[in-house]
């Protein structure tokens, strides 16, 4: 290729890395001590295909050990601290890759979600976050939480970046079986359509009385403003939210435990509290349990996909709380204590159980700290939420950096 030829929209597009997704020649420790002097032997496909397409990669981000967790505090690398405010947590597991996509240091970056891992973090930290339908984009080189729940996707500025990069990593790759091959749509060329609106269900049956009071304001704000841009908003019911939720955690658990289970034996005092405390959950799931939740997985899935019919997107708040503080357990949310945990992840991980893709992005501030919504469209329908974030940040403006 003869130099100065364009290779995409993402030339000289500076890229960080989350830390478990396999650069060659680079250390790939996962966030852990039990792989802190493994380094990849070959580029993760969607590194190989963010390069083809023009993107540098500048170098890996921090997170929550082995992506296990909501808030990354790290016990072997220190804590990955809100650009907001730095006593508060920037979210996890992907928070290294939104702190650097949020500070300015990487117009983009890759994350991975197994349970909200890229739209918690994107949500506290005031940027965008895309988590694919699963199979949008290869997992190969990636170090796994729980195989059928992890998603690769995208950190970024804006809806048009993460347009850019969703088009340069999706597609199916023969050493990941569970990837679709079919044709990878032009994202970007998407955006330069006119829009005319878009059909929008809020489930407020969900989430009504698990997000504070500040949350729900600023999400009320963010439907009127929706309605100013052209959408028609009604209310919905998200059917089968309840049974994707009780599916989910066997899942992810045994899935878990099954790939640390050699490391767990024999080397657990090498983990952090934290994550061998859930680790270890995963031996008391049973195999009828597991195989119970996963044959689940399709009449759950058929329940959202009906609940969805005729429309383009429902929207719902990403987290149940802005971003708390380093250290803290428990936030105290309509007179209720909560985990950290439920309150951070309760909203985001039925959408892994069914694989629907979401998009995270800014809608204001609550404390001096970002808040996200969420936008969830039918499997392999990105263009839509795209879209409608798309517009909504060109008529109102996009998401100030920290200062």
């Amino acid at each position: 290729m003869k130099s100065g030829t364009s290779l995409g929209p993402l030339d000289g597009m500076p890229v960080a890395v989350k830390d478990l997704i396999y650069i060659e020649g680079v250390r790939c420790t996962a966030g852990s001590r039990i792989l802190k002097d493994h380094v990849a032997a070959y580029d993760a496909p969607v590194v190989r295909k963010l390069r083809a397409a023009g993107a540098v990669i500048i170098g890996t981000t921090n997170l929550h050990e082995f992506g296990a967790g909501v808030t990354s505090e790290n016990p072997h690398y220190g804590p990955v601290r809100n650009p907001w405010d730095r006593a508060k947590v920037a979210g996890g597991s992907s928070g290294g890759s939104a702190v650097a996509v949020a500070e300015g240091m990487a117009l983009g970056a890759l994350g991975t979600d197994t349970g909200g891992s890229i739209r918690i973090p994107a949500a506290l930290c005031g940027v965008v976050g895309l988590k694919p339908t699963y199979g949008r984009a290869s997992r190969l080189g990636v170090v796994p939480l729980a195989p059928s729940l992890d998603t690769v996707g995208c950190i970024s500025r804006s809806a048009w970046d993460a347009a850019a990069m969703l088009g340069a990593i999706a597609g199916g790759d023969e050493g990941d079986i569970t990837t679709v091959g079919s044709a990878v749509p032009d994202y970007v060329g998407g955006l330069e359509e006119p829009f005319n609106g878009a059909k929008v269900g809020v489930p407020w049956g969900f989430f009504r009385g698990l997000v504070d009071a500040e949350v729900e304001g600023s999400f009320e704000g963010f439907v009127a403003r929706l309605k100013e841009i052209g959408c028609d908003v009604r209310e919905a019911e998200l059917d089968g939210v309840a049974e994707a939720t009780a599916s989910w955690y066997p899942i992810r658990r045994a899935e878990a435990t099954a790939f640390h289970r050699k490391w767990l034996d024999e080397t657990p005092e090498l983990y952090g509290d934290d994550v061998r405390r859930l680790l270890e959950l995963g031996r008391d799931v049973s195999a009828v349990d597991y195989v119970s939740a996963v044959n689940s997985r399709p009449a759950v899935m058929e329940s959202f996909a009906r609940s969805m019919e005729g429309l383009d997107a429902m929207a719902l708040p990403a987290t149940c709380t802005p971003a708390i503080a380093v250290g803290q357990k428990t936030v105290v949310i309509s007179g209720k204590e909560v985990d950290v945990y439920a309150a951070l992840n309760r909203l985001t991980l039925p959408f892994n159980f069914v694989g629907f893709p979401v998009m995270a992005f800014p809608i204001g501030p609550a404390r001096r700290l970002p808040l996200g919504v969420q936008l969830v469209a039918r499997p392999f329908e990105e263009g839509r939420l795209l879209r409608i974030a798309h517009a909504y940040e060109s008529r109102l403006g996009g998401f100030p950096l920290p200062k």
